[in-house]
This record gives structure tokens, C-alpha cells and sequence, in this order.
């Protein structure tokens, strides 16, 4: 006897977050391990299995194939009572194949003989943690992100199970569940994921009871509120067999906005709209509304549109003089590129076009490093808030970021694979989705915070105030300090050159470490900025300088960009999770590695990439450290 409880997640914030909670109505939670959970549902053409009140389902195990053979029925609330019997199958067989077993016996009588067919097909990125009492491990805690295909239709959603083991009991789990519904606010789910899945695949309008449920609920919307009316029509349209994503862009909203739409109808206990219902409510088109004259629409039908971020101005260049103050400089460097960051915020927001993201980041990159180039000029303390809020900003834009460099790269790998061949990382990609879904959570909450918003206002005041934090240009004794630009610049760009070529003997010959090509990758990473970032006061042999640094970024970014995905490939492949797992317990660690083929053929690809970069990376080294190099070098600050 399977017993659970069954809750209904609105968005992958609040799935985080119980990933990290440490306590659960009390009780201690191990730290969560992920897993991949590929199931098939089947029956017989007739449908037998499922007349007879199971539910018939194979899941891959690292062993072979589980089949298992469910009753249905049995919810009260969250709580879940299914009888369960499974077998252990090499491979997906007929029942007549499988070792002489109860389930053997149950399936056959169920149905007559009849070949069995897949119906439906659920994806699971899974995040377990065991619950315990004392010593004893009471239940199992599921984290789900669910992708449902049935019929050809597809639907997302997050669910949390918790499920007794034998030494758990019904009242730890009765407590658990009104602890669920009380302190975190989530909704029973009182349906089965493969009646979920069962009402997607079967679109005909035979369930009358649920259709006039949801009819007297957008009833019951207030005409005040016709947010409510697009929430409903949003949620329709998903089950219609829209994408989050072009759903997303229809209804103007976020596609973690349309999650939140999702958890608000599974509060009213509607949760799943067959895609038949909307035969009978006016559909999401802006055609049909203006066919309507707009005094008579009903509240439900006016779209309810949120005003887009407005794009900053930008202004073509920062506007250096070479008789320009440092601090002036400085803050002019900054402006330009805070007002980079400002104009790019809005595509991150919208998430429809990945490199308004990367050149959000790439300005807050720009003032990071900035703020070390023109330190020595500039009054810390006063700098130092602003900092913070750049690296903060920075390490979020960047977690998603480098999760859309990795499969940018993965996916040009598939292109160049048969199409046979192309769905051979869909459980890598699985995994990489949820870690991205949570990264760009964690980016939105942060952009919709407080702490931001006044990061933004703050650093914006301060920058458009006149060579804002600098430093005395007089020592105590009265002497003056270098500070003109003209000046100064010279010595910046020497120094940051004589940086990058002190790694010469250290990069060049056979065997360099490829640790150490990462640490020339940041130092020459200095002299391109300071190139850039001078460059409206140097010679126009500057642009080529920096053509030439960002040729050797490119490089030693591709071969940094190889290393970190064959670490996350290799901890894929051993513990089917995104990056090394941070349990220490044992008991949470798989037994066996990953069985993926795609992903170790790909792996041995970026791991040819390791021997092929470091081997083209001479010439490019050569250079910069070139005689031609060196005289552009001079020649571009002769004119200071």
C-alpha cells in the first residue's frame, strides 16, 4: 500500500525553496539529491487496464525497466492510498514475457490478453529528501518538475509528494500535510499524475461536471478584477497546446507570471481545464475583441496589459577628454555602461531573446572592472555599496548566463548530429532546464526586490553628480598628484600590459596548464577593458589592439568554456545531477553511474576541444607579443 500526500507547487521559487528548508513540520530534512524519471503509461487499445480501475506504468531504473500495476482512486484531501505491485523487467516486454509474478497474473487477467500500447509519457526532474524522526527516515520528500505528452500535447507543472515509509506513520503524515497547507499556503493535489495526464490526452467535452465548474467559477470573477479573466484564459490556452513561451508573448506576461496564474486556479480547485472548454469562452485574440465594441465588452474580455519597462537612452560613447580628471573619467566610464545595464534590463526581464541577458552582464562586467582600473584615483569607501551591488547583480546575471553559453554550445553539437540522434541529451537537458529555471527565479525575485531598486536609483544619483568619489589631487604636504588622463592613461595601459606578458615564459612550450591559461584569460582580460575603456582618447591604432585582445578572450573563453562543461558532464554522468550533489549522506548517493551514451559521446567532443584549443593557442599568443603589436601599442598613446 502506497501512501502519500500529493500538493500542487505554483512555480519553481517555492520549489527552491523547499529544496533548502531544513525542517519540515518539525521534522529534519536531509539535503536533496536529483534524479531523471522517465515514465510510459500503457494500456490496451480498449483501455482495459483502466476499466478495471489500475494504471499500468514502466519506469526506467539503472536495473532495466520497472513495471508497476496501481489502483486508482483512494485520495481524501492531499492524502493518497494506492495498492502498488511491480517487477523488475530487463527491457519493455508484453505482459506474456514477463517473470511469473503477481503482476504478471493481475495484468493478464486485466486485460485478456491484449497486446499493451503507450498512452501517455511524464518526464520528471526529481529532488528527493529524506524526511526523518529521531533516527528513523519516516518519509520521502519529491520535489517535481513534471512535462507531461500526451496525444501530442504537452504540460509543465511542479507537484511535491511526500510518502511514507515503514516507519513513518498516517498521523506524521497528516501532520505534515496541514503544516503544508497552513505555513506554506499550497493546495492538495487530489488527482494522480497520470489522471492529469489521462484528461490532456482525452480533449473530447465528456466531462460536463468539471466543465460547468469552471464556467461558475469566472462567474464568480468580480468585473472589477478582469486580471483574474486573463489569468483564466492564459491557463486555457496552455491546455490548449500552446508553448509557456508563445503564451507567454500573447498575453504580455512573464513565463514565471503564467506559473503563478497556474498555482492561483489550482487554489480554486480547478487545476486542470480540459482544452474542450474553450469551444464555449471567446478566445484570446485581439481580432475577436475588436469586434466587439469596447463599452459593451465584459470585464472578463479587457486585456488587463502590464506597461512594458521603458529602454534607457544610450548615449553613443562615454565622452572622455584627455584633460579629464580620473574621477571624471572614471564616472563617466560608469555612466555609460550603467546606462548599458539599464537599457538591457527589460529584454532580461522578458527572457525572449538570451543576449539581452549576456549584455546586461557584459555592463555590469564593464563597472566591475572599471571600479579596479581607476581604484587608485577614486574614494573606495564611498564606492564601496555600488560595488557590492555590481557583484551582486553580476553573479545572477551570470549563473544564467553560463548555463545559456553551455547549451548554446550543446546544441550546435546536436546540429551537427542525424536527426535519429538529436534527442540523445534530453535527460542532460532536462536537468539543465530545472537549474536554469532556478537561476532565472532567482534573477527575477532579485530584480523585483527592493534591493535592487534602490541600488539602481542610489548608483544613478550618485553617478550624475561631477567627478563623483574623487580623491584629493593635492598629498598632505601640499604637492600636486597625477590625475589628468593624459597623464595617467599611459601608465595604466603599461601596467595592465606588463601583466599580461609576464605569463610569456609560463604560457609558452608543450604541457601549459590549463589552469594557467585560465589565469592569462583574467589578466589579459584587464588590458582589453582598459583599451576599451580609453580608447575614445587613444590613437586609432586602438581598435585594432582590442580586435586582437578579444581574438585571444575568444580563445581562452572557449577553452575555460570546455573545462567547466566536461566537469559538469562527468557529474552528470555519476550522479545524474547538475554539478557535483552537495549530500554528504550515502544513503542519497546513487549506486550505479548514469547510463547515457549521448552524453559520454558528447563529453569525449569537449574533451577533444581540450586538446585542440590549447594546441591552436600559440599563434594567437604570438601576437600580442609581437613587434607589430608593440608599435600599434605605442602609437596609440602617442597622441596623449
Amino acid at each position: 500500500m502506497e501512501v502519500e500526500a500529493k500538493f500542487s507547487l505554483p512555480d519553481s521559487t517555492t520549489l527552491h525553496q523547499l529544496q533548502v528548508t531544513t525542517r519540515l513540520a518539525g521534522f529534519p530534512l536531509r539535503k536533496g539529491q536529483t534524479r531523471v524519471v522517465h515514465d510510459t503509461y500503457v494500456d490496451t487499445s480498449e483501455r482495459k487496464i483502466l476499466a478495471g480501475g489500475y494504471t499500468c506504468r514502466f519506469r526506467q531504473v539503472d536495473e532495466g525497466i520497472q513495471a508497476a500495476l496501481k489502483s486508482l482512486g483512494g485520495a481524501l484531501g492531499a492524502i493518497h492510498k494506492r495498492e502498488e505491485v511491480d517487477v523488475l523487467l530487463p527491457s519493455i516486454q508484453q505482459p506474456e514475457d514477463w517473470p511469473v509474478s503477481l503482476l504478471r497474473e493481475q495484468v493478464l487477467q486485466l486485460t485478456c490478453g491484449d497486446p499493451l500500447i503507450p498512452l501517455v509519457e511524464l518526464h520528471q526532474t526529481r529532488i528527493i529528501r529524506l524526511v526523518r524522526k529521531q533516527k528513523q527516515v519516516i518519509a520521502e520528500l519529491s520535489l517535481d518538475d513534471v512535462l507531461v505528452n500526451a496525444g501530442g500535447r504537452e504540460q509543465a507543472y511542479y507537484e511535491l509528494e511526500v510518502e511514507l515509509t515503514p516507519q513513518g506513520s498516517e498521523e506524521d503524515l497528516a501532520n505534515i500535510a496541514a503544516f503544508l497547507q497552513k505555513k506554506w499556503s499550497l493546495s492538495p493535489e487530489t488527482l494522480s499524475k497520470f489522471e492529469r495526464a489521462l484528461a490532456l490526452l482525452d480533449t473530447k467535452s465528456e466531462n460536463a461536471p468539471l466543465q460547468l465548474q469552471v464556467k461558475a467559477t469566472l462567474a464568480q470573477i468580480s468585473e472589477r478584477d478582469d486580471w483574474h479573466g486573463l489569468r483564466a484564459r492564459a491557463l486555457l490556452a496552455l491546455n490548449e497546446g500552446l508553448s509557456q513561451k508563445e503564451l507567454s508573448r500573447q498575453v504580455d506576461r512573464s513565463e514565471r507570471t503564467l506559473r503563478r496564474w497556474r498555482a492561483a486556479f489550482h487554489k480554486a480547485g480547478l487545476g486542470f481545464f480540459p482544452p474542450s472548454i474553450l469551444e464555449e469562452l471567446p478566445p484570446l485574440t485581439s481580432q475577436v475583441n475588436a469586434e466587439i465594441p469596447v463599452d459593451s465588452q465584459p470585464a472578463l474580455l479587457k486585456p488587463v496589459v502590464k506597461a512594458p519597462l521603458p529602454r534607457t537612452e544610450l548615449p553613443p560613447k562615454p565622452g572622455l577628454q584627455a584633460d579629464d580628471g580620473m574621477a571624471e573619467a572614471a564616472r563617466k566610464t560608469l555612466y555609460f555602461h550603467f546606462l548599458q545595464m539599464l537599457h538591457h534590463e527589460p529584454g532580461t526581464r522578458s527572457g525572449e531573446d538570451i543576449e539581452e541577458l549576456h549584455d546586461m552582464r557584459v555592463a555590469t562586467r564593464r563597472m566591475r572592472a572599471a571600479l579596479q582600473i581607476f581604484a587608485d584615483y577614486l574614494d573606495v569607501e564611498k564606492y564601496a555599496p555600488y560595488a557590492k551591488g555590481l557583484q551582486r547583480t553580476g553573479r545572477l546575471l551570470g549563473e544564467v548566463r553560463d548555463l545559456d553559453v553551455f547549451w548554446e554550445k550543446t546544441r550546435r553539437y546536436l546540429d551537427t548530429l542525424p536527426p535519429e540522434r538529436r534527442d540523445e541529451l534530453a535527460a542532460l537537458q532536462s536537468v539543465w532546464q530545472v537549474a536554469r529555471d532556478q537561476s532565472r527565479e532567482k534573477l527575477l525575485a532579485y530584480l523585483d526586490g527592493n534591493h535592487y531598486e534602490q541600488f539602481k536609483q542610489s548608483f544613478s544619483e550618485f553617478l550624475e553628480t561631477h567627478a563623483a568619489g574623487a580623491l584629493p589631487v593635492f598629498s598632505k604636504a601640499g604637492e600636486p598628484l597625477p590625475d589628468c588622463l593624459r597623464h595617467v592613461a599611459p601608465v595604466i595601459l603599461y601596467q595592465r600590459l606588463a601583466v599580461a606578458r609576464a605569463f610569456d615564459k609560463w604560457v609558452t612550450g608543450s604541457n601549459v596548464p590549463l589552469a594557467r591559461l585560465h589565469k592569462l584569460r583574467i589578466a589579459s582580460k584587464g588590458l582589453r577593458y582598459s583599451l576599451e575603456f580609453l580608447e575614445e582618447v587613444l590613437g586609432p591604432e586602438a581598435k585594432a589592439l582590442i580586435k586582437e585582445m578579444k581574438v585571444l578572450q575568444d580563445h581562452l573563453g572557449d577553452l575555460q568554456d570546455a573545462v567547466v562543461a566536461s566537469n559538469l558532464l562527468r557529474d552528470f554522468l555519476t550522479w545524474g545531477t547538475w554539478g557535483h550533489p552537495r549530500t554528504k549522506d550515502i544513503r542519497m548517493l546513487p549506486t550505479a553511474p548514469v547510463v547515457s551514451p549521448g552524453v559520454a559521446i558528447y563529453l569525449a567532443a569537449r574533451q577533444t576541444e581540450l586538446q585542440q584549443l590549447p594546441a591552436t593557442f600559440p599563434p594567437i599568443w604570438e601576437r600580442i607579443q609581437s613587434l607589430d603589436f608593440k608599435q600599434k601599442f605605442i602609437a596609440a598613446l602617442g597622441v596623449l
